[in-house]
């Protein structure tokens, strides 16, 4: 005779011979034992726990159920990973190699909405001067030097919320929180609205950092609401203990103010001749400080949003007087429009390097693609001095958003050699995607409908002509 003990319902049965019913149901297994050793000793027969016996088996299968669901996870995560690599191959080459020479055009055009990270810079290097992009669709300039231990500032555009795009970069270099000098060049939005950023909770830049010297624009036709807020940002600036000079002062060594300030042992700025410091002009652009920068043996050019007749006066004050000649770098004046970067100035510098900075192809201030920053016109002049064309930011039209077109620009330089290294890539302005493409113009020379709207022309819309988006000269 057997005698089972067989667990149910959390109750433990006693079992004859295996038998379909139990002769008696218990509440714990202690009991059910009690019980099945007297039947057994009753029957003349052993008593088998197959409870014991049950709740071994099931640990075992649980133990192989979870093995086996381990290995199916791990299988399904390595599947994913390869899949994922081989879908995403390029970027991820793309995110390891290293920032190409400055002579490189084979550099994919990656797009990014916003680049802070710093960039390789030319060995034995101290003076740096950066572009920088300013978190939006919208041309403007701004400009940072790090000279040494000294920290430098031209402008601030190009919309208030711009102020914090520029800190986050300015902030990777300059550790000390304070900008030794800052220059505003001409009052207008794209150049001053993040110097005064958020009014409400000041956080332009004129608010966030100690500031040493402010040289700003001599005049101006201005009475925008920006303007007036840069008037206030400016004098909270000179109330914490700012120096405050205009460009006449500094040219006219006025004021306690000079015309050349020695940043170091190595770097000079001085502040050019512009005869719109003392004149009045219909055209604000035409009040632009110009400066100079001279490191070791190189000169760096930036004449604001300077046009024609101001660079006319600019390069006839200087055939007479001497002292600007070839310089090294040139910042385009006026984002590369057609009235800025004229001959009459291009053919005294000769620049070999140019940097723009602007939002390539945005129609934010015309829809004819004849004036879309960079300009042919202003690409035709360049041309007959250098190919080493670099702009900031670019103008997606089917996205309708702004990416990377070479990123913060930064030019190195150890007092003899120049070198390029970008954010984004260091292909040369010629060899973009953006500047090789054809587009479709109507007979306004149009390149769209309107700022803001996808129905962009193609090749099947009716009075259409396809054009080259821009030509470099042979």
């Amino acid at each position: 005779m057997n005698i089972y003990i067989r667990s149910k319902n959390n109750k433990y049965g006693v079992y004859k011979n295996n038998a379909k019913r139990a002769s008696k149901t218990f509440t714990t297994l202690d009991e059910a034992k009690e019980y099945a050793e007297k039947l057994a000793k009753k029957e003349n027969g052993i008593v088998i726990d197959t409870v014991t016996i049950k709740k071994i088996t099931t640990k075992v299968k649980k133990s192989k159920v979870i093995r086996r669901t381990l290995l199916i996870l791990f299988i399904i995560f390595l599947i994913t990973i390869i899949v994922l690599g081989y879908l995403y191959k390029d970027q991820i080459i793309a995110g390891i190699k290293p920032y190409l020479p400055s002579d490189s055009s084979s550099s994919s055009e990656s797009s990014t909405t916003e680049s802070s990270s710093e960039v390789t810079v030319l060995g034995n290097s101290d003076f740096q001067i950066h572009f920088l992009e300013l978190g939006n669709e919208y041309s403007g300039d701004c400009t940072y030097i790090k000279a040494g231990e000294v920290d430098i500032l031209i402008d601030a555009g190009s919309k208030a919320a711009s102020a914090t795009t520029i800190k986050k970069y300015v902030d990777q270099y300059c550790t000390d929180g304070k900008l030794e000098y800052v220059i505003a060049t001409h009052a207008h939005e794209d150049h001053i609205s993040g110097f005064v950023g958020n009014t409400n909770s000041n956080s332009g830049i004129l608010y966030q950092y100690e500031i040493g010297t402010i040289i700003e624009f001599a005049r101006s036709n201005s009475s925008s609401k920006i303007y007036s807020n840069y008037q206030i940002a400016r004098d909270y600036a000179v109330t914490n203990g700012a120096v405050c000079y205009t460009a006449n002062d500094c040219f006219n060594n006025t004021n306690n103010a000079s015309d050349t300030f020695i940043i170091n042992n190595d770097t000079t700025l001085q502040i050019l001749y512009n005869k719109y410091y003392f004149e009045k002009s219909d055209d604000e652009n035409d009040y632009s400080v110009c400066t100079l920068f001279t490191h070791g043996n190189n000169k760096f050019l930036l004449t604001g949003d300077l046009e024609e007749k101001g660079e006319k006066a600019l390069a006839n004050y200087y055939k007479t007087n001497g002292g600007l000649g070839h310089v090294d770098l040139f910042k385009a004046g006026h984002h590369g429009s057609k009235t800025s970067s004229n001959d009459c100035l291009l053919d005294i510098i000769t620049p070999d390097i140019c940097t723009i900075c602007c939002c390539a192809g945005n129609t934010e201030y015309t829809a004819n693609y004849n004036n879309v920053f960079p300009t042919q016109e202003f690409i035709t002049r360049i041309a007959k001095h250098t190919d080493k064309v670099y702009a900031t930011t670019v103008f997606n039209e089917k996205t309708l958003k702004f990416e990377s077109l070479n990123g913060n620009i930064v030019i190195s330089s150890d007092k003899v050699n120049l070198e390029v290294n970008c954010t984004n890539n260091n292909t040369k302005l010629k060899d973009t995607t953006w500047f090789n493409e054809t587009v479709y113009v109507d007979s306004s020379n149009n390149i769209c409908s309107g700022k803001g709207k996808k129905d962009f022309f193609t090749s099947a819309t009716p009075g259409v002509k396809a054009v080259p988006r821009r030509v470099w000269p042979n």
